[in-house]
């Protein structure tokens, strides 16, 4: 049984953590809300450092909406926007329920980026936080499309580094955390539903010494977080209200893909000795690689004892699709004025125990 205890931070307790790159498709799905959300309570904590935001999305505003929410956590956050920039808006053509909340971020809060346009590109932004980090440092979190991870695996040796974009990888990049694809095999909507190409690219080229995990559609689909924001998030919370205007019909209710890819991309599988309680995820492999099988990017898992440096995700053994959703809606309501690491850290009085 788990039980909540605020903890009280000071600065000096915030320093450090996993050094990661989110590159996300902030623009349609909100859950790419929840993601950033996690990313600045962590870096807040010390737990996560949080090196920059590079957007995978050609809208203005998702650069800007990413710029309001790191306001919001009192983060002042490198971010990029992808070129070429367009001022689109968010419309759900397919199923026609879902509402558009980046561009009400982006004029309703507070920011720090004014234009998008002043962004540097994605692979400036890359380049230069890579070319800075310490060796094998970063975690890279893929939240949307692999088009950026792409043109930065084929950029050339430049003013920023005499390395090209797989030597810098390969020498400052630790881990990549993928939310794409479906396990064991399948199709899924960042592999396929934008540009296949780049994901096969950034599949087949990943250069062989760097980790890769990802966290596939099957996983995150059914834990549905976001049940308890209007109760228990501050009024002027962006995080609530983006939550709000996607869903709708008085829900904020919502699948959890990418806030998972980044739980994962930040704690890893050490989470007991980081936030006090085992691990609500694990591997469902031991050995294999992912492949893609087809244009419109499918994939599947290709069992291979010869590779042991990918994985794909899975919910640990007595763990549920609830408590992986209650422990998200932890860091989702966290009121960013309290002198505390977490609204709410979890501890264990059985640590083999789950909710």
């Amino acid at each position: 049984m788990y039980h909540f205890v605020s903890i009280e931070t000071d600065s000096a307790e915030r320093q450090g953590g996993q050094p990661i790159i989110i590159d996300t498709d902030l623009f349609s799905d909100v859950d790419d809300v929840g993601a950033l959300t996690i990313a600045n309570v962590f870096h807040n904590c010390g737990l996560a450092d949080l090196r920059g935001i590079v957007i995978n999305s050609p809208s203005q505003y998702g650069a800007l909406a990413a710029s309001a929410l790191c306001t919001y956590f009192g983060n002042d956050v490198p971010i990029s926007a992808f070129r070429p920039i367009t001022n689109d808006t968010f419309f759900d053509s397919y199923f026609y329920l879902y509402g558009e909340y980046a561009s009400k971020l982006a004029h309703n809060w507070p920011r720090k980026i004014e234009t998008a346009a002043s962004t540097p590109t994605p692979v400036e932004l890359y380049r230069t936080i890579l070319s800075s980090a310490d060796d094998k440092s970063i975690h890279i979190i893929s939240l949307g499309f692999l088009t950026n991870l792409a043109d930065l695996l084929r950029s050339k040796s430049d003013h920023i580094s005499h390395l090209s974009g797989s030597q810098l990888i390969s020498a400052k990049v630790s881990e990549l955390i993928v939310m794409g694809g479906q396990y064991p095999s399948g199709w899924e909507y960042n592999f396929g539903g934008g540009d296949p190409e780049s994901t096969a690219y950034v599949i087949h080229h990943w250069p062989k010494s760097v980790n890769i995990t990802y966290s596939g559609y099957e996983l995150g689909v059914d834990i549905l977080s976001g049940q308890t924001l209007v109760q228990r998030c501050p009024p002027d919370s962006p995080v609530l209200s983006a939550y709000q205007w996607y869903v709708g019909r008085g829900s904020t209710i919502r699948s959890s893909w990418d806030p998972i890819t980044t739980l994962y991309g930040i704690l890893g599988l050490e989470w007991f000795s980081k936030i006090g309680i085992r691990p609500m995820l694990a591997y469902s492999n031991e050995f294999g690689y992912n492949n893609i099988t087809a244009t419109n990017g499918s994939n599947a898992w290709v069992n291979d004892t010869g590779v042991s440096n990918q994985h794909w995700l899975r919910l640990a053994e007595g763990f549920t699709n609830y408590s992986m959703a209650g422990m998200l809606d932890e860091y989702f309501t966290h009121d960013p004025s309290l002198q505390s690491c977490f609204r709410y850290e979890v501890l264990s009085a059985n640590h083999n125990g789950a909710f």
